[in-house]
């Protein structure tokens, strides 16, 4: 077996076929291998779960909240969800638009 070495190691690159693949085309987008989409940025993907999850939260909080509170030693977990609500809808609209801006920014420096 005639196999081209590369390195201290032994190992070679192989194209798709596993035809040896000479040794200035070790670029990915050389051998046809590059992927025609880029994986998601996971920071982004848990932005946007964060957004949605804010907006959904503080709205059924509001829409299904407590409607008569009674003043008692302490504050229910209930009441501080309610109070709260509209912050969270605030946060996650917050988030959402920031979010539509970054992509937009991405997208125009692909695409100039």
């Amino acid at each position: 077996m005639d196999q081209q070495q590369s390195g201290a190691l032994g190992f070679r690159e192989v194209d798709r076929d596993g035809n040896p693949v000479p040794p200035g085309l070790e670029d990915p987008r050389h051998t046809g291998t590059e992927r025609s989409w880029t994986a998601p940025n996971p920071f982004i993907v848990v932005l946007w779960l964060l957004a949605v999850g804010l907006i959904a939260g503080g709205l059924a909080a509001l829409l299904g909240g407590p409607m008569s509170v009674g003043m008692a030693d302490r504050a229910s977990f209930e009441y501080l969800v309610f109070a709260f609500a509209p912050q969270g809808i605030s946060g996650g609209a917050a988030v959402l638009l920031a979010l539509l801006f970054w992509h937009a920014w991405r997208w125009q420096s692909r695409h100039s």
